[in-house]
């Protein structure tokens, strides 16, 4: 077969064409070109087909995993185009075998680790802001500062020069890390790259490196393998499949640092929003395209029913057409304003008296801003350990948490109610927020865990 039309259609940018006619080549080809396999998979991207790019990606990947395991990881890398769960279990825990065996051993000859800490290495993809793990990354840097602990980090650069990025351009605005910053050389293969990541760590003489990102992160996971570190600390989502060399499993600790973009972004106020007539305002921020066909929006509907000059606010991405359709058969959807996605919450939690926390998915992030803020919240329980029970585990204060959606609206009816008991809420709330979720206690449990690990040998 003539390939001349599928290379003609994707320098063309048909990309739907050029992706037909290329799976028809690789499989003729037996997925061992790399000229058909690179320009298929470009194709895929280009067309928006994730989902397909995953799969073909990751085929291709653990076919060079032996004879080029440079190129292996590069199209590992294209299948998480699709975000960090494209790829099934199987599929995940096969990535975790490949990187288990690509492992150097423990070098024996290491003398234990000296404590206290003084200083640590940070791994991560990109200190681009748009890079969903950079902004975790400068709060634990900063509040490791706090505790006399340095930081020396080193960036992957993992989708720099990569072929969703040709240019090799990286994003210019950078969240403001504190210490020592490393910004990787992208020449060379996947391998090449991590080589050079972990020989600079271990010139750098630090006894802790800190990973930001899992097996969706290639380079990362590589550098990982190469234990520059005596102690590796993997940072990650909860339920992330990773590799043996990661180290010690810590986890995203939970936090918000709503107080500093508070103070940095000026507050909306009832009278710029068009709200002078509310009585009162309650407020849920997400994913809203979950909250349709819900128990809660019952509760909330029961809520705008009870008190007719209680407005609610909505901010988030998704489809709204079910809370619209709901909120207005119940006749309460003229005192219900949709703010659309907001890439920051912080200027319009001055106007909220109570944050309903959705269920029964929920949204965390935006419920720890609202605690940060210092609002009296309400939160559904779930059967302890659960995933949708994350909310009411967040705000742990027991008299916001209901067993049942009747006793939310309760809850939630009783601090619009009284001035007093939603002040004695939300103090209780924010007490919380500042023992547990506040930036600065990143640091001393992060640093209690190595601790653990550097005694434990």
């Amino acid at each position: 077969m003539s390939y001349e039309k599928a290379f003609e259609a994707l320098k063309e940018g048909d990309f739907k064409a050029a992706s037909a006619l290329l799976e028809k080549a690789a499989e003729e080809t037996g997925y061992d070109s790399d000229l058909i396999n690179h320009a298929y998979t470009l194709a895929l991207y280009r067309s928006g087909e994730k989902a397909r790019l995953a799969q073909v990606a990751f085929r291709i990947g653990d076919s060079l995993v032996d004879t080029d395991p440079g190129s292996a990881m590069d199209y590992f890398q294209r299948a998480f185009v699709a975000g960090p769960d494209a790829l099934d279990g199987a599929q995940m825990r096969r990535l975790a075998q490949i990187f288990d065996l690509w492992t150097v051993p423990k070098d024996s000859s290491v003398p234990a680790v000296a404590l206290p800490i003084r200083k640590v290495a940070h791994v991560v993809g990109s200190l681009a802001i748009s890079h969903p793990r950079a902004a975790y990354l400068c709060l634990l840097v900063r509040s490791l500062q706090e505790q006399g602990v340095a930081s020396a980090t080193f960036t992957t650069e993992t989708s720099s020069s990569w072929f969703v990025n040709p240019a090799g351009s990286s994003d210019a605005a950078h969240v403001p890390v504190e210490g020592e910053v490393r910004i990787a050389s992208t020449e060379g293969d996947f391998n090449e790259r991590a080589q050079r990541i972990a020989a600079e760590i271990r010139a750098s003489g630090v006894a802790v490196a800190f990973f930001h990102g899992g097996l969706d992160e290639q380079i990362t996971a590589r550098v990982a393998t190469l234990r520059p570190a005596p102690i590796q600390v993997h940072v990650g989502r909860r339920g992330e499949t990773v590799a043996a060399p990661f180290g010690v499993q810590a986890g995203l600790l939970p936090v918000s640092d709503i107080e500093h973009r508070m103070q940095v972004n000026p507050p909306n106020t009832r009278q710029s929003m068009g709200l002078e007539s509310a009585g009162s305002i309650s407020a849920t921020f997400g994913d809203l395209g979950k909250m349709g066909g819900s128990g809660y929006l019952q509760a909330l509907g029961q809520i705008l029913q009870r008190f007719s000059k209680h407005f609610h606010l909505f901010a988030g991405s998704g489809d709204v057409k079910a809370i619209r359709a709901y909120l207005h058969a119940e006749g309460v959807l003229p005192r219900v304003r949709f703010l659309g996605p907001m890439s920051d919450v912080a200027p319009v939690m001055g106007v909220v008296d109570v944050y309903l926390a959705p269920f029964p998915h929920p949204g965390d992030e935006r419920l720890l801003d609202a605690m940060g803020a210092g609002k009296a919240a309400v939160a559904l329980r779930y059967p302890a350990g659960t995933p949708y029970n994350s909310s009411a585990e967040l705000l742990g204060v027991p008299e916001l948490l209901a067993s049942r959606e009747a006793e939310y609206a309760e809850i939630a009816m009783r601090l619009i109610r009284d001035r007093e008991a939603r002040e004695s809420a939300a103090a209780a709330v924010l007490r919380r927020f500042q023992k547990e979720f506040h930036p600065s206690s990143l640091g001393p449990r992060y640093l209690r865990l190595v601790e653990e690990a550097a005694k434990s040998g």
